[in-house]
């Protein structure tokens, strides 16, 4: 009886989510792991800082072509055996990233933590929407939506206090432990649903999208090193350009496409297409640059700049809280939270603009880190009910998919844009500075670079609340749209 009572607690709904959470930390977590520490890391693979944008960058890469994996491999294997190989092979992209002691064979690991982190997240949605009765899902989604938040979030924080104690290296040394603990709750709570019928796989239509989104990265990420007018950059932007239009005839004619061009026949789903990859761009922007100046500026260890994040995950937590108002009849609050949250997000990028140099203000940096957590929990909890809104029922899962994949293009593009700012705002900022153009040719000052540093920063945090803005504004443009297309619902009464 006993033994009845133990196995049924382990294949409760509540230990699933429990063990999804844990599962989906590793991958989420490892999106903003590296942003403290870089000078150690690029120290120990014999590179640049600069360059190990590579680690961020082209892991939010690799996750996004990941995440339309899990929706296709469901198909082949059984539920608990594609969670469970999916997590083997991030602890094993873990283990060579660990180990690394050059970059290519770094990112390596980080392209095998990437692809299968993004087989994880989606399938971890997908059992929590086959586990829990409706009744119970919507709380089941908020408390994953908080563990997803904490997760990125608590990545710096995490990584500094490693950094700080045992080396770099643990930030990817830590997965072992945790990803063990995983397989083994998953091989005792997954429970096998009815298999998803068993789609073809579309490999050409996957690699052509992979291709696309890589060739599209390294263009962006190398423009500065070799130019943007070279003939290598200027080729890998119309290759890039050639796999996108590949693509997209290809999926014109395959049967069941990875990502299908239909979600594009939908005007609202573009636009809320937009506002995720706008807001993701500032999101990961801004947790790319943060603990960057509180380093360099205010001389912060990497667990203390870990901890400056961990203030805005406090207000995280309210994500649930925000799910309450997201019931079905109640539309306003779907749209509503996602540009207030944009909003947020701006105001608390702003905040930044006047961060000074000099000295460190816990006023001007604690509490636009704890506004920013408020505007992300907004926007994260409206995500999922803005996908049901704007598609027909079809459409709901692989839509979701698809914004998946555009909130980790959107992070990628956020850290390769900030660190264009920061190269570019800087030294053209120190030219304006010097007395005299003599001075070009000798030693700039060192208060002039510092100055010239803090003013491309700030310049950074308010381009990027700009971005948000604008995403703000496309999610506003959604009701309107809606009217215009279903003139009857203005004759509708409200909730």
């Amino acid at each position: 009886m006993k033994k009845a009572q133990s196995l049924h607690w382990l294949r409760s709904p509540e230990m699933l989510l429990f063990t999804l959470i844990l599962g989906t930390t590793l991958p989420l977590a490892d999106t903003t792991s590296m942003n403290v520490g870089r000078f150690f890391i690029a120290r120990g693979l014999d590179s640049t800082p600069d360059e190990t944008r590579w680690l961020t960058a082209g892991y939010s890469l690799f996750v996004a072509l990941g995440v339309p994996l899990s929706y296709r491999l469901r198909g082949l294997l059984e539920e608990s055996a594609l969670y469970i190989l999916a997590t083997a092979v991030f602890m094993a992209g873990s283990a060579i990233s660990m180990m690394a002691h050059f970059m290519p064979l770094m990112m390596l690991g980080r392209a095998l933590q990437g692809l299968s982190g993004g087989v994880l997240i989606p399938l971890s949605l997908t059992l929590i929407a086959e586990s829990f009765p409706p009744e119970r899902r919507g709380r089941a989604l908020a408390l994953f939506a908080v563990g997803n938040a904490l997760a990125v979030s608590l990545g710096p924080t995490i990584g500094g206090l490693l950094v700080d104690t045992v080396g770099w290296r643990w930030t990817m040394g830590i997965h072992l432990p945790v990803g063990f603990l995983t397989i083994l709750l998953a091989s005792l709570s997954l429970e096998n649903h009815p298999r998803a019928e068993k789609l073809p796989f579309d490999l050409p239509g996957w690699l052509l999208f992979s291709a696309t989104g890589f060739f599209t990265m390294y263009t962006l990420m190398e423009g500065e090193r070799f130019g943007w007018h070279s003939r290598l950059i200027l080729g890998t932007a119309l290759l890039a350009s050639a796999l996108f239009f590949s693509y997209f005839l290809h999926a014109a004619r395959h049967p069941r496409p990875i990502l299908p061009p239909e979600l594009l026949r939908h005007g609202g789903y573009l636009l809320l297409t937009a506002a995720n990859f706008l807001r993701s761009t500032a999101i990961f922007g801004r947790l790319y640059l943060l603990p960057l100046y509180l380093e360099i500026f205010y001389h912060f260890q990497s667990h203390q700049a870990g901890m400056i994040i961990f203030a805005g995950a406090i207000t995280e937590i309210l994500i649930p809280v925000f799910g309450l108002f997201l019931l079905p009849r109640r539309s306003f609050f779907t749209w509503g939270f996602m540009a207030t949250g944009s909003v947020v997000i701006a105001l608390s990028n702003l905040a930044y603009l006047s961060l000074p140099a000099d000295a460190y203000s816990p006023s001007l940096v604690l509490l636009p880190q704890m506004v920013f957590g408020i505007g992300v929990a907004l926007t994260q909890v409206s995500l999922q009910p803005l996908v049901v809104r704007t598609l027909p029922a079809p459409l709901h899962r692989v839509g979701m998919v698809a914004q998946l994949v555009v909130q980790f293009l959107g992070g990628m593009f956020g850290t390769i844009w900030a660190r264009h700012i920061l190269n570019n705002v800087g030294p053209l900022f120190s030219q304006e500075l010097l007395p005299s153009p003599l001075t070009l040719h000798s030693r700039i000052p060192p208060e002039i670079s510092r100055v010239a540093g803090a003013f491309s920063y700030n310049l950074d945090f308010l381009v990027l609340g700009g971005v948000s803005a604008l995403a703000a504004v496309f999610i506003l443009l959604l009701p309107a749209f809606e009217r215009m297309k279903n003139p009857s619902s203005l004759r509708q009464p409200s909730a």
